[in-house]
């Protein structure tokens, strides 16, 4: 039995794949991370949806400056142009879901409890969408790091039943925009962040005009920053799902509360939980990354139609 038998991924996904995928989910949680910060300040000058649609505007400058100049039609020629539509609004979803959350008076630590399921729904949609087949220490290791997640956080705030609509359907609409993208690995990289980009913007021009300020050069200049690194953020994502299953690198997502603990921490803010719950949620999330990366050929155990199996070619350039 080969390496990747053993990890119980298909034949032409081997264990340094799978290690490859957690790594660069690794560096989507840390842009992440960043981004919150950079956005911080707009998101309280701005309206939320100028942002996002700012940002996704730059995304798509940048794609057609840099990809599309020789031969613009790569980046969105496609056999599958309503699925990755419907993809793409998945992106509109998440952060509507936390405005919306928000403005029926949800606390942001209260909303981020129920999110932050997202890496356990990412597992179950893969298992029933992908035929994925994470064995029991992936379902084990991603709960642990969820009750990592979970200390990270300041306590309470879901009293009542009424407030889990919309921070659920956060957690949802990111979860299965993670699990449709796996099943968009045989498209080029370019084509999936070009229409990730394409169906916010559509969606979102409409009401530009009505809540449109227009932004200093600096505020430009953040806002062209969030859509750039924002851009790079997507592409680890795409690339994370594209060298292995969805269960592999989903639990290393539970990183992001910690990278951002570590931001507040490192710029002398306080980040509203005592010192022994951020103790514990830092050792229960980093316990649980090292341990599915160390033991990626003991704890990665998937099974899929021969349609899913294989690994995707590189067709970013």
């Amino acid at each position: 039995m080969n390496a990747a038998q053993v990890a119980g991924v298909p034949e032409g996904t081997a264990v340094g794949d799978a290690r490859k995928a957690m790594l660069y989910m690794a560096g989507f949680v840390a842009l992440w991370a960043g981004i919150e910060f950079i956005a911080a300040k707009p998101l309280q000058d701005f309206s939320p949806y100028q942002v996002v649609w700012t940002r996704y505007a730059v995304h798509l400058l940048l794609m057609l400056a840099v990809w599309g100049r020789r031969d613009p039609a790569r980046l969105w020629r496609t056999g599958r142009r309503g699925y990755h539509l419907a993809r793409s609004l998945l992106m509109l979803g998440m952060p509507a879901s936390w405005v919306l959350a928000l403005q029926t008076g949800v606390a942001p630590d209260a909303i981020m409890h129920v999110f932050w399921t997202s890496p356990l729904l990412m597992l179950a949609l893969a298992w029933l969408l992908l035929r994925e087949r994470p064995g029991p220490p992936v379902w084990i290791a991603t709960s642990v790091a969820m009750a990592g997640a979970y200390l990270l956080h300041r306590p309470g705030g879901l009293d009542t039943m009424r407030v889990l609509g919309f921070p659920l359907a956060m957690a949802l609409s990111f979860s299965l925009y993670v699990v449709m993208t796996r099943s968009l690995r045989s498209e080029p990289t370019l084509v999936n962040l070009f229409y990730t980009a394409l169906g916010v913007f559509l969606a979102l021009t409409p009401a530009v005009p009505q809540l449109w300020r227009t932004p200093d050069l600096l505020e430009a200049l953040t806002m062209v920053c969030i859509g750039v690194f924002g851009w790079l953020t997507l592409w680890m994502l795409d690339r994370a799902v594209a060298e292995a299953p969805v269960s592999v690198s989903a639990p290393v997502i539970y990183l992001q509360p910690l990278v951002v603990a570590a931001i507040v921490v490192s710029g002398g803010l306080g980040i509203g939980v005592s010192p022994k719950r951020l103790a514990v949620g830092t050792m229960l999330i980093g316990g649980a990354v090292v341990y599915l990366l160390l033991r990626a050929q003991r704890v990665v155990h998937f099974a899929a139609r021969p349609a899913y199996a294989g690994s995707r070619p590189s067709q970013e350039s």
